[in-house]
């Protein structure tokens, strides 16, 4: 070999590694404790009331217990579109129990449905196509009974459960929208509005109470998976990788916009169709243009969050974070 030769061989492997240093600097994050998880949330059935947990396994689905997914369940109409609280408001009223492989929903007088939780999609079941939203998924029928109890507690002709299995084709998204393609396709979910996991500050929420003149409002509210505790009001919003001290890592994928939902009272079941979303219009708006341009000129509260690392959970443990800028917020 040559010397000139030699000496663009030494030159390419020196910019290779060159290259190789920057991408791992590039990926390289730095993480500091940034509080402590102090409530862990189950939503078996979406749009129902939670259940609060000690542990949960978060899965690239979605934060699961016992061997089932959050937002497994749902009720649809007859067009298999979502009905949620918005239509129903006391549906917040509904307790939820599981025993074993049964789902126990239980109405304020003490009505009771019982729901087996199957392992597994039956070559005799009825499978209905849904609509999250803008998106299409398919669920499978939970039968007349289930039907009947909810047709009956809302008094809403139609009314169906169904369940979301992992095997079941994957969700269409009908709505063409790069951002929200792209955040979707990487990190696929079943019955939930947005991420597989959702994490929210108490401080946050502590925040936003000392705000509203009247009727304080909880993290039920706003129905998130993780609570987090020890943390500065919002400061989850800046938080690019989210640690768990078992190693467990997520991804912050966007900010969690607020809808009609939120003003619904966890336990009253009434439907103010005020607060807290009037003061979190006046401060809760991003600013940034992309940030708009991505999720829109909406309320925002608590992260949606990818599931990089899976692995259980626990309440008291500690959070680490990849901490980013602050998002800037409208004010009006």
């Amino acid at each position: 070999m040559s010397q000139n030769w030699k000496s663009i061989w030494i030159v390419a492997a020196v910019a290779v590694g060159v290259v190789g240093v920057l991408v791992w600097k590039k990926k390289k994050r730095s993480f500091v404790k940034v509080g402590t998880i102090s409530k862990l949330y189950f939503f078996p059935v979406k749009s129902l009331k939670g259940i609060n947990v000690t542990k949960g396994e978060c899965t690239k689905l979605g934060f699961e217990v016992d061997g089932l997914l959050d937002r497994s369940f749902m009720l649809v109409n007859k067009e298999g579109v979502l009905v949620s609280q918005r239509e129903g408001p006391s549906l917040a009223l509904l307790n939820i129990q599981i025993n074993g492989n049964i789902l126990l929903i239980s109405t304020p007088s003490g009505t009771q449905l019982k729901v087996e939780i199957k392992d597994s999609v039956s070559p005799s079941d009825k499978i209905i196509h849904c609509r999250v939203h803008t998106d299409g998924i398919d669920g499978v029928d939970c039968g007349d009974e289930a039907a009947a109890f909810f047709q009956t507690y809302l008094n809403m002709p139609d009314v169906r459960l169904v369940r979301h299995f992992p095997s079941l084709p994957k969700r269409k998204y009908l709505k063409n929208h790069p951002f929200a393609d792209k955040l979707r396709k990487e990190n696929p979910v079943g019955f939930q509005d947005l991420a597989p996991i959702h994490i929210l500050s108490k401080s946050s929420v502590d925040d936003l109470n000392s705000r509203l003149e009247d009727n304080k409002i909880s993290e039920l509210n706003f129905r998130p998976n993780v609570l987090v505790d020890g943390c500065k009001p919002y400061e989850e919003d800046s938080w690019r990788y989210i640690k768990f001290q078992n190693g467990v890592l997520l991804s912050n994928l966007q900010m969690v916009t607020r809808c009609l939902l939120t003003t619904n009272d966890p336990a009253t079941g009434i439907l103010s169709q005020k607060e807290p979303l009037v003061t979190l219009r006046k401060y809760r708006i991003p600013k940034d243009p992309e940030t708009v341009k991505n999720i829109g000129s909406l309320p925002c509260l608590g992260i949606g969050c990818g599931v990089w690392k899976t692995g259980e959970i626990s309440v008291g443990d500690d959070i680490f974070a990849d901490v980013g800028p602050q998002p800037i917020m409208a004010v009006k």
